[in-house]
Order: structure tokens, then sequence, then C-alpha cells
């Protein structure tokens, strides 16, 4: 029986998050969960963000990648039930209990449900097909709170140590071994990547032309990846936008 959850959330630059993610989990007020950030950016203010992060976080240092990073998190968590989160995500206070409960029933790799923080018609479209990707494809990706079983990481490998992709290489590992179960705990994420797309079509305010397009992006570089294009070349692609 699972009865405690470490939550593990890569940082990189991201003050502000932090702090707004910080805040949410101390509204939990439960005692049934670790946190451990780790910290990509190396030169960040560690002191500064020990303060904000406060005693009942552990903060760790590593070298950049969301991979790496996460890997290094569950090398330092304490549970053998641990969820990697996205600092840029708004929680349900539920959200440890209804995850601890999932594994109690069997749930071994599972994620929760996205929302994005924007009510524009297709971003609420691209909310419905990331729940629908994840229920119907069995794929997640890392801002729709991803959570394992120690023994089910372990089995899988960890999370590939590569600059993107990371995510959705572990679900496609993950099937015919675990089955993705999707909770119906909401998550709601930034729609803030949406924004690194094609240029003048992404300078905020945020265009609808330019949602389509980083869709449509997001596509290509899934087929790159199936089709063994090396990530870094996938990687220069992606922040080229």
């Amino acid at each position: 029986m699972y009865s405690k959850l470490s939550i593990v959330i890569p940082i990189y630059n991201e003050l502000e998050n932090v702090k707004n993610i910080v805040r949410q989990l101390d509204s939990i007020g439960k005692d049934n969960f670790e946190v451990i950030f780790v910290d990509g950016y190396r030169q960040s203010d560690s002191d500064l963000l020990r303060d904000i992060i406060g005693p009942k976080c552990k903060y760790i240092r590593s070298g950049k990648g969301r991979g790496l990073q996460m890997n290094k998190g569950f090398e330092m968590a304490k549970h053998d039930l641990i969820l990697f989160l996205h600092c840029d995500s708004s929680i349900e206070l539920r959200m440890v209990d209804d995850i601890i409960s999932s594994a109690n029933r069997g749930v071994e790799f599972g994620c929760m449900s996205i929302y994005f923080n924007d009510s524009r018609i297709l971003m609420k479209i691209c909310g419905f097909m990331s729940r629908f990707r994840a229920k119907k494809r069995k794929i997640a990706f890392g801002d729709q709170g991803v959570f394992f079983t120690r023994y089910a990481f372990e089995k899988l490998g960890g999370y590939k140590e590569i600059g993107i992709m990371e995510d959705y290489d572990i679900s496609i590992r993950a099937k015919g071994v675990y089955d993705l179960v999707q909770i119906d705990t909401r998550i709601v994420t930034s729609s803030r990547r949406f924004y690194t797309g094609k240029g003048r079509f992404n300078k905020p305010p945020l265009t609808d032309i330019g949602i389509l397009m980083v869709m449509r992006d997001m596509q290509v570089f899934q087929r790159a990846y199936r089709r063994g294009i090396d990530p870094d070349i996938i990687v220069k692609r992606y922040y080229k936008h």
C-alpha cells in the first residue's frame, strides 16, 4: 500500500513560477508528500531559491535538461510513488490523495487531466486533444503531471537524458508494459510554450495562427522522433523559432 508521494519539480530560471507552486503545495496542508526541486540553471541565486522553497522542500542542482533533472530528483526521492510536476502548473488540493488512491488501485503509470490557462477555443481544443491522446493512445507529456511507482520507473530505466521528447519517449517505451491511466484530477498548465513558435506570429498577444503553427510543429517533431531523427537536431528546430 502507498501512503506517501514524492513530487519532483525540474526548474530552470523559474523564480516566479517557483513562488506560485510553493504556495499551492503549502495550501494542501498535509504531510503525506515531499517536494524536491531540481535546478538546472547554474547562474540561479540558490540562496534566494532556498528561502522561497523553505525548509520543508529539498533543493538540489544538476546539469540542464529535464530528463537529467528528473532522474536526479528520482534518486533523491524517499517514497515509492513519484510525481513529476512542471512548476508552471496549477493543481487541485486533492491531487496528492488522488494519486495515492489511484496507485493503491493498481495504477503504476498515470497522469492527470490537463487544461490550459487560456479560454480561447483553440486552446480548449488543444487541452481536449491532450486528454484524448492520453486516454486512447496512452501517451502523456510532462505538463500533464506524470506519475510512476518506483518499481515501474526503474523497470522502464527512467527518463532518457535527451534535450527534448523525454516524456514522449518514456510513454512510448511504457506501451505494452504499463498502460497509462489518466485520472480525473485536473491540472491547469500554462500556455506559454505556444509563445515560442514561428517568430512574429507569437509575439504577445498570442494569435490563433500562432497556436495552430505550434500545434503543427509538435506533430512534426513527434514524427521526427519516431523516425529516429537525432533529438539534438529536433531541439535545434524547436528553439530556432
